[in-house]
């Protein structure tokens, strides 16, 4: 037991001394010469104490100085570190932060050593949010005119700050406009006052709009604080009309002996205005391909220039912008000449018409006008369109845009035109093609992604997944936010970037910029909050010393545990034994008289008389009574035997020698016609052969013949040892080894 435990003892003195030797002037912490101390708000009152030095050194070990620090001091007795001046995390008119941290250098020397130790003691303060962010006006007003393009940027960032420290979401200002009548005509992005156009304009329906914006921060405990503002735009008119008839179509009669010069009378006369407000000059065109009419360009005056004949002639009229020749106004003279006639039905002047439009543009844009030629009708003409609800004719055979288009969706219209009058009709196909433009932004899947990871680098932490409804479009993702310690690939995998140390936050929100290659470029962002566990914190150094102190606790509680067993298992080892070997005594003490099967046996080498020889065999199973002499066995009806070669006088010699077992002296006479007797010739009484019970004995046993006279064999003690002497008088004894000589 001693040997055992002696080499566990030296070991857990070796542990507990190695344990022991540590520097008195390194922290109890993870870092043993830099503490952080986080959470310190800014506000923290003059005088506090935020934290105790948490040295392994106790009081008297070590001697502890600090370098001069305007915001904290340290006590070298007590070991508290205490503000002394007021703490100010807000940025100053510049911008700059004043102070996100404060580092305390501390010169740790033991005692009776002349060696110094340098330690750092790295406050990291938290600001607090007290500032709302603050626009640079109230009021903003923006001219406007009412062909800018949707999804230009119509007003651009503007300054807004926050005076409140940075990283921990006080200066993290996200931007919405508020809802309101024209909310819907305008976007705004999330982290800058970028305003872009989502709907078109039309001065002749608004003139002006009105949207309010909102700025506010967000904080990382706390409410968020905000700020407003309103933006004004005025709608300017653009020469974005064309000149527009009075009506659609002018009719009048004429006798066909009209002379030429003669002016045509129309009522109401023909007029053509600038559909802007612009009031540009207009001039005036007449089309007849007989040229029988002619128009005058300023008045718009219609006089016969040629000797005319009955029929209808249809001519086209046009109002042209002087300034803007490319806006025109189109308008339909008829004039029916009463004379002898034909009978003409209207016919289109082309049996197709194909027009390409795109996608953006505005509803009641006019795609193409088509002509009808007319001779017979009195009356003006009918149009009708196919079933369908993205265009429309009018009266003068325009096809207008009824139904905002989009590529994504559609990309070809196919539809029937009919022009018809009183009697006849006339069919054209109208085929509109539909181009693409870049007019829809990336679309993320996930605005917003919440993420708890550790502090790993090269971990990848998460996906932004999006797409982009325009065809052959590709997508470009970039980090806006904290670059240095975050990247994104081109399949929107987020990683981390930075090492453990550069996480000093326990939260990071991540900005995560997708745009597409389309012109004009879109943009769509997602906000990407990683969460990581908190840092140790002034409260760690007991939590280790507790957690150093229970390590030892288990461990000695695992020897102590192993020990027991062993002790255990050894008593009970011990006992079993000695129950086995009693058992096993018992057993053959309960063996009475000479009945072979009690009887043990031991076989030996061949007799030295080559003359004869004894044969044993034996039945029955084999089965341990001790462990004093291995080759010691118990064996039913052990001994069955005979005399190979008998001498003269038909005994043979037979050596019995060893052990020998008591039995009770009401034992009869055993008999056994199984059993041979034999007669020793010899006696001997000094063997070194040891019995079961410890006595050196050899024994020798006659046989007895049966005889005429009725005696029945049996086996007697021969010599001058009987048993009486050896084993006392009480008792008898069974031989219960034999060897064959």
């Amino acid at each position: 037991m001693k040997t055992l435990l002696t080499p566990l003892l030296i070991f857990l003195v070796r542990l507990r001394c190695t344990a022991a030797i540590v520097d008195p002037c390194t922290f109890s912490t993870e870092f043993m010469y830099d503490l952080f101390i986080s959470g310190i708000p800014e506000n923290q009152p003059v005088g506090s104490v935020i934290a105790v030095l948490p040295l392994n050194g106790g009081q008297g070990e070590v001697t502890l100085t600090q370098t001069p620090n305007p915001y904290l001091h340290l006590d070298p007795i007590s070991r508290n570190i205490s503000i002394t001046k007021e703490l100010d995390t807000d940025k100053d008119d510049n911008g700059i932060q004043m102070m996100s941290d404060i580092i305390l250098q501390v010169m740790c020397m033991p005692s009776g050593s002349t060696r110094k130790s340098s330690l750092t003691v790295r406050v990291l303060l938290e600001d607090i949010n007290e500032h709302r962010p603050m626009f640079p006006k109230n009021h903003y007003i923006i001219n406007l005119p009412e062909d800018t393009p949707v999804d230009t940027v119509v007003f651009y960032a503007v300054s807004v700050t926050d005076r409140d420290g940075g990283d921990t979401g006080n200066d993290n200002i996200r931007y919405r406009i508020l809802p309101g009548s024209y909310s819907s005509y305008f976007d705004i992005h999330m982290l800058k006052t970028e305003i872009t156009l989502k709907k078109p304009l039309d001065y002749e329906s608004v003139h002006s709009m009105t949207i309010e914006i909102e700025a506010k921060d967000n904080p990382k405990y706390g409410e968020p604080l905000s700020s407003k503002a309103f933006l004004t735009f005025n709608i300017t008119d653009v020469d974005d009309l064309n000149p527009k008839f009075t009506n659609d179509t002018y009719t009048v009669r004429l006798d066909a002996d009209t002379l030429p010069g003669s002016l045509v009378r129309i009522n109401p006369p023909i007029r053509a205005n600038d559909g802007d407000s612009l009031n540009a000059s207009i001039k005036y065109e007449l089309f007849d391909p007989k040229n029988r009419f002619v128009i005058d360009a300023t008045t718009a005056e219609v006089s016969v220039n040629d000797k005319l004949s009955e029929g209808q002639p249809t001519l086209v009229l046009k109002a042209i912008q002087r300034d803007n020749p490319i806006r025109q106004g189109v308008a339909l003279l008829q004039i029916i000449i009463i004379g002898q006639g034909s009978s003409l039905g209207p016919s289109f002047a082309q049996p197709r018409y194909h027009a390409v439009v795109s996608e953006n543009e505005a509803v009641g844009t006019t795609v193409i006008t088509v002509t009808v030629t007319d001779y017979d009708q009195w009356n003006s003409l009918r149009y009708s369109i196919g079933l369908q609800e993205h265009f429309a004719v009018n009266n003068n055979g325009d096809i207008l845009i009824t139904k905002e288009l989009d590529y994504e969706k559609q990309n070809q219209f196919v539809f029937n035109l009919t022009a018809s009058d009183e009697f006849y009709s006339a069919l054209t196909t109208i085929t509109v093609s539909v181009t693409d433009v870049n007019d829809n932004r990336p679309e993320i899947v996930q605005r917003e992604i919440t993420v708890n990871t550790e502090r790993v680098q090269g971990a990848e932490i998460t996906v932004v997944e999006a797409v982009d409804r325009d065809p052959n479009s590709s997508l470009t993702f970039s980090v806006v936010t904290h670059k240095s310690l975050f990247a994104v690939s081109q399949q929107g995998v987020v990683s981390l970037t930075g090492s453990k140390d550069d996480y000093v936050l326990d939260e990071y929100s991540v900005v995560i910029s997708v745009k597409d290659n389309g012109s004009p470029q879109l943009e769509s962002v997602a906000i990407v909050t990683v969460a990581f566990p908190a840092r140790l914190t002034k409260n760690t150094s007991s939590l280790d010393m507790a957690s150093s102190n229970d390590l030892i606790a288990i461990i000695l509680g695992i020897v102590a545990a192993l020990l027991l067993f062993v002790i255990i298992f050894l008593i009970v080892y011990i006992i079993r034994r000695r129950q086995y070997v009693e058992e096993q005594l018992d057993r053959a003490k309960i063996r009475q008289g000479m009945d072979p099967r009690g009887l043990t046996y031991q076989r030996g080498g061949p007799s030295p008389d080559p003359s004869s020889h004894i044969d044993i065999n034996f039945d029955g199973e084999l089965g341990e009574t001790s462990d004093v002499d291995s080759h010691t066995t118990i064996q039913d009806n052990p001994l069955k035997y005979r005399l190979a070669t008998a001498r003269q006088n038909g005994v043979g010699d037979i050596q019995i020698e060893t052990a020998v077992v008591p039995y009770d002296d009401n034992y009869n006479d055993y008999q056994n016609s199984n059993m041979r007797t034999f007669h020793v010739e010899e006696i001997s009484s000094n063997s070194d052969t040891s019995d079961s019970t410890g006595d050196s004995n050899k024994m020798l046993m006659e046989k007895h013949r049966k005889t005429t006279s009725g005696n029945t064999n049996s086996l007697s003690w021969a010599g001058s040892n009987p048993p009486s002497s050896t084993f006392g008088s009480d008792k008898k004894l069974m031989m219960t080894y034999y060897r064959c000589q």
